[in-house]
């Protein structure tokens, strides 16, 4: 019960070990004992963690499970601690009684570290299952060793323990923390290593930021790798300030540049100002495709790209065809919005590339679908411009980040001309 069940059964678990050591550290009293505010730190950054677990829940499960660990962890080790503190003054029924608190405090914790570290049984390595199961050892000794302790406790006329003497609640509790200690760094381990890896690809891939930032980049991209739901929010907020800059263009500027544009042609102007008008208008209706396609949200990916090859045709003397393999659907809602808009987005980018740098006569789409993954790629006969492994063409660039940021693996290949596509796992 590793899922989403067993999140919230670890989380029950957590909360009853942390109310187990807040009821332990009020009720201790003594005059070494430190004031009540002071010996309840600990116990409140545990249920702090525990808070900041369940919120973490619905976005991001890796999160969630490191902090209730965490909570989990402090309240045992606050449990455990004050019962040793009472090794000395508790005896027969009471000394029983305390040592099996402390006992089923060792267990939780280590059943929780333990579904932690297996979690990902399945996919883990050699060495990561290795890892677990030392884990489970440990989980299956802290509670054979937490029962030794209570029927060692429960022994009539026993004598109390002598100062560093290794009792047998004292040999349980090492050995339940360093379980403990164990299942959350095999945790944490499983749920970092991929995110880390995706992370750091994503992090060589983006040129934007400063090298003075780039590590701070580094984990801003680790933060969305360890928390999807972050990225998404962010995601649909640049979409939704694309789609208002879109909006804007082709309401305010593309038509004063058209009638500047007709006014010029009409008034006889030279030649070169109704160039500079015309490739000014080009120029923002590519900027406008590429922040929003209007007709791609109405008509659906088939269409918008259809559409892409007449425009591209139409202001150039590249000619382009669309090639259409598969289910490919031609619904507007068939495809993923995030998804359709990196395919068109890729194609228009690479189109662009290839009427501005190639020299080309023909480019070919082709765009292949099944039921479980989709594909798209822009070939051209003409000549290869930059290195496929470049990040330096902007280009390039552009379309790698809408690769990353949608899913896709994107490759480039140099061969008799320019290939460049886009693939993604899943529609």
């Amino acid at each position: 019960m590793t899922g989403r069940a067993g999140l919230v059964a670890a989380c029950a678990a957590a909360a009853i070990v942390i109310a187990e050591a807040a009821i332990f550290r009020i009720g201790v009293a003594g005059s070494d004992v430190p004031p009540l505010p002071d010996r309840l730190v600990s116990v409140l950054v545990a249920a702090a963690l525990l808070l900041a677990a369940l919120l973490a829940m619905p976005r991001s499960a890796a999160v969630a499970w490191a902090g209730v660990t965490a909570a989990a962890a402090i309240g045992t080790v606050e449990a455990v601690s004050v019962v040793r503190s009472l090794d000395a003054v508790a005896t027969g029924l009471a000394s029983r009684d305390l040592t099996a608190l402390a006992g089923l405090a060792l267990t939780s914790g280590a059943s929780i570290a333990a579904a932690y570290a297996g979690r990902r049984w399945r996919d883990g390595s050699r060495l990561a299952r290795a890892a677990i199961a030392v884990v489970g050892v440990g989980l299956v000794a802290t509670v054979v060793g937490s029962i030794s302790a209570v029927v060692a406790a429960g022994q009539p006329g026993a004598d109390p323990p002598l100062a560093g003497q290794l009792t047998p609640l004292r040999l349980a509790a090492r050995i339940g923390l360093l379980t403990i200690a164990g299942g959350a760094l095999v945790g944490l381990a499983s749920d970092l290593g991929s995110p880390a890896r995706r992370a750091f690809e994503r992090w060589r891939a983006d040129p934007s930021k400063p090298a003075d930032r780039r590590l701070w980049r580094f984990v801003e991209l680790l933060a969305d790798e360890l928390a999807p739901g972050r990225g998404a929010d962010r995601q649909r907020a640049v979409e939704a300030e694309r789609a208002r800059l879109a909006a804007d263009l082709h309401a305010l500027v593309l038509p004063e540049l058209r009638r500047a544009a007709a006014t010029a042609e009409a008034a006889g102007l030279p030649s070169d100002v109704q160039t500079d008008l015309r490739r000014a208008l080009e120029d923002v209706e590519q900027l406008m495709h590429e922040r929003q396609s209007i007709v791609l949200d109405q008509f659906g990916l088939v269409a918008a790209l259809e559409w892409l090859a007449e425009r591209t045709e139409e202001r150039s003397p590249l000619r382009v065809q669309l090639e259409l393999d598969g289910a490919v659907p031609d619904r507007p809602d068939a495809v993923d919005p995030s998804v359709a808009r990196a395919a068109f987005r890729i194609a228009l980018l690479a189109l662009d590339n290839v009427v501005r740098h190639a020299g080309a006569t023909t480019a070919t789409i082709q765009l292949a679908a099944d039921r479980s993954s989709m594909r798209i790629a822009v070939v051209d006969d003409g000549i290869p411009v930059g290195d496929p492994d470049s990040r330096n063409g902007r280009g390039l660039a552009d379309m790698r980040a809408e690769a990353k940021a949608s899913g896709a693996s994107i490759q480039v290949s140099f061969d008799g001309g320019t290939r460049v596509e886009a693939a993604w796992p899943t529609l």
